[in-house]
């Protein structure tokens, strides 16, 4: 969604500050008229006050009008073998980095505030994901529902510096980022021991074949799609705090969180995901144990 944004938001005269990692990522947004490339790891707090002090040479006094926080990563495992490290990563990435971001940019919204009748404006990019959990990707949960938050929070304070603070939630996209993560969850599947392989390979197959399936479906929205309704949100006199940016995202939101009782969600999750299919795995072990009396032992052979 990052590109798109800065392609729609370029075409139409913004002066876009777009963050990359990788040069040849750089090298492509070089490329764009309006547009100036800043390389910056946004986990990195020493990349983004170094991108801070680049941007206010370059602004001055007019400062900025926008915030866009849309940099987000997944990550598939199951809880039980979920690595520290890179559940560390996904929050900091999807989570920590929105705050340090707009917490060190605010003197540039402030200068454009001190200048304009308009307001300057935080978009934070959220998930449905954050409404509702999902089975094998909690941190992802974690992390979006931790935004959601946040970004209410960050409604009233920065509210009192006239800054609208908007949370929009995009909902499944066709973007790169879903075909990654079920590549990430087969990665991380054959990362476990065997006996994980074996017990968590058919709940984990299967959410593989529904993000094949679901990924190239012409149902969901693509990038520029949203792309041009967060345009619209930048373009509100006063936009609203929340914006949900497609129908999957409006019904988890108003439907699935505040109508459907939480055991009937429990059900179709379950359902959905497979999570009551007969396991072989988990079969065998429960053969391997004997019953004596009210208790069960491990069988030996």
């Amino acid at each position: 969604m990052g590109l798109a944004n800065t392609v729609l938001f370029s075409k139409n005269g913004y002066l876009v500050f777009a963050t990359y990692r990788n040069e040849k990522d750089g090298s492509e947004l070089q490329k764009l008229k309006n547009v100036h490339p800043i390389k910056m790891d946004v986990t990195n707090a020493v990349d983004i006050q170094n991108a801070f002090l680049e941007i206010s040479e370059i602004v001055g006094n007019d400062g900025l009008f926008a915030i866009i926080n849309n940099a987000g990563i997944m990550y598939s495992a199951p809880f039980e073998y979920a690595d520290e490290e890179r559940a560390r990563l996904v929050m900091d990435v999807n989570l920590m980095a929105p705050y340090k971001i707009t917490q060190t940019f605010l003197p540039l919204l402030k200068k454009h505030n001190a200048q304009n009748a308009i307001k300057a404006r935080v978009i934070n990019i959220a998930s449905w994901a954050g409404y509702i959990g999902q089975p094998f990707i909690p941190f992802y949960n974690a992390s979006k529902a931790g935004l959601i938050g946040l970004s209410e929070s960050m409604y009233y304070d920065l509210g009192l510096l006239d800054i609208h603070v908007v949370l929009a939630s995009p909902g499944v996209t066709r973007t790169p980022m879903l075909g990654k993560a079920t590549e990430d969850g087969t990665n991380n599947l054959q990362a476990l021991p065997k006996e994980g392989r074996a017990f968590y390979k058919p709940y984990l197959d299967h959410i593989k074949k529904m993000g094949d399936t679901s990924g190239n479906s012409r149902f969901l929205p693509t990038a520029d799609v949203l792309a041009k309704k967060i345009f619209k949100i930048a373009e509100s006199q006063k936009p609203r705090h929340k914006y949900n940016l497609a129908l999957d995202a409006a019904f988890m939101d108003k439907i699935m969180t505040k109508i459907i009782p939480l055991s009937w969600r429990f059900a179709l999750n379950k359902r959905m995901y497979k999570l009551n299919i007969k396991n072989p795995a988990k079969a065998l072990s429960q053969k391997e144990l004997i019953q004596i009396g009210d208790k069960k032992y491990p069988a030996v052979s």
